[in-house]
């Protein structure tokens, strides 16, 4: 079908607007599922007896899921209509998300979340698909936008929640609260998107999926990007499960109810995603990158300072940041093979979350051993490892 020709009718128009709920819902869905352990992450080291680094396994595994989940996204998802892989997904990760809060062991719990990510995958691998298919090309921008959107909220709403919710109750009620949520978004999923109309299904083998598109996963100019990704996401997601367990302690002495306040900063990222749009419309965007990378020293070096608004600020510049680049590496990444653009996108997530995955939990490591201070010196040196492949990139590039 030749969406460019598609006739606007009040019908079309009407679609359009309940798949726009509906990806929002599912964007929020999606990332408040991933990521809501995070703040819980002090709660499950006192529960379980864990160190700093082995709490954030509950992230890391998560995430890991999401990658094996991706992988097989890229041989089944275009087998299913979206709408149906979608709903699949939301609904059975929400009653995982409620199963986690159960776990009499750690182990199980790391399990159950690996579970999780690999089922939100069937959601996540699909949902851009099916706004390329479903709206009409006018409104596709708008309604990606806010799909986008929704992701960004649902890791701040995800976490926020938990948080608060941990405080005034337990992690397992944070757990089966969250669960039950997106269960809810999912059912309003399930009824209310249009099915998939446009989706026409493909099978593709290992064999001829991976030979004929091994050129991009190798490609010397498109590897930069996909390890910026991933070395960037590695480092946001560090902070994000680290600080708080440095802000209950001196000189801070947070108490655990406030602690939720700081995923508030989320907002910065919802800035930056905006923000890149213009910064890119009047600059190039390797340069854009070199500097917005150079510029996240700047806030991880206000995280030695013993003053909690300075670390916010710290924390808000690396947010922002942390947005700006996500959004550059992706539009780099799609760009380069307009006609394998779902491929090159694809792979640049798998790399994404593996950052995430390990980055998330090696950090760790660094904190639970050699304190704050060197988990910061770390995460800087993986900053300055950073500079230097964007600077190759865009030096590939012909930048």
């Amino acid at each position: 079908m030749n969406t460019s020709q598609v006739i606007i009718t009040p019908g079309n128009i009407t679609k359009d607007r309940k798949i726009s709920i509906c990806v929002f819902l599912s964007g929020f869905s999606c990332f408040a599922q991933l990521y809501y352990f995070q703040p819980l992450l002090p709660d499950l080291a006192q529960e379980f007896g864990l160190s700093a680094s082995h709490s954030s396994l509950a992230i890391s595994f998560s995430t890991l899921g999401m990658v094996i989940g991706l992988f097989t996204a890229m041989f089944v998802a275009d087998t299913i209509p979206r709408k149906k892989l979608i709903s699949a997904a939301l609904l059975s990760s929400a009653v995982f998300s409620v199963i986690c809060s159960y776990s009499p062991s750690f182990f199980l719990l790391v399990a159950l979340s690996t579970l999780k990510g690999f089922l939100l995958s069937g959601a996540t691998s699909v949902s851009l698909a099916y706004i390329s298919e479903e709206v009409q090309p006018q409104n596709k921008g708008k309604i990606t936008g806010l799909y986008i959107a929704g992701n960004a909220l649902g890791g701040m709403g995800g976490r926020v929640i938990s948080s608060y919710l941990s405080s005034e109750f337990s992690w397992r009620v944070a757990s089966v609260s969250i669960g039950v949520l997106c269960a809810l978004f999912a059912i309003s999923f399930l009824i209310f998107s249009p099915r998939s109309v446009n989706f026409k299904p493909k099978r593709e083998s290992f064999k001829s999926l991976i030979v004929s598109n091994l050129h991009l996963i190798v490609s010397v100019k498109l590897i930069p990007f996909y390890l910026i990704g991933s070395l960037m996401l590695g480092i946001f997601v560090s902070l994000y499960n680290y600080l708080g367990f440095y802000l209950i302690k001196e000189p801070f002495n947070f108490p655990p109810y406030l602690i939720h306040y700081i995923y508030f900063m989320y907002l910065f990222g919802v800035f930056g995603s905006i923000a890149t749009a213009k910064l890119t419309a009047l600059y190039n965007h390797f340069k854009i990158l070199k500097t917005i990378i150079a510029l996240s020293v700047a806030g991880l070096l206000l995280l030695y300072i013993n003053n909690f608004w300075l670390v916010t600020l710290g924390l808000a510049i690396f947010t922002f940041n942390f947005f700006v680049v996500h959004v550059i590496c992706n539009r780099i990444v799609s760009d380069y093979n307009l006609q394998k653009r779902s491929v090159t996108i694809s792979i640049y997530l798998l790399f994404y979350y593996m950052g995430s995955s390990i980055w998330g939990s090696a950090t760790g490591v660094i904190l639970d051993h050699f304190g704050w201070q060197w988990f910061i010196a770390g995460l800087i040196l993986l900053t300055f490892i950073l500079y230097a492949i964007a600077y190759k990139g865009s030096k590939l590039m012909g930048n």
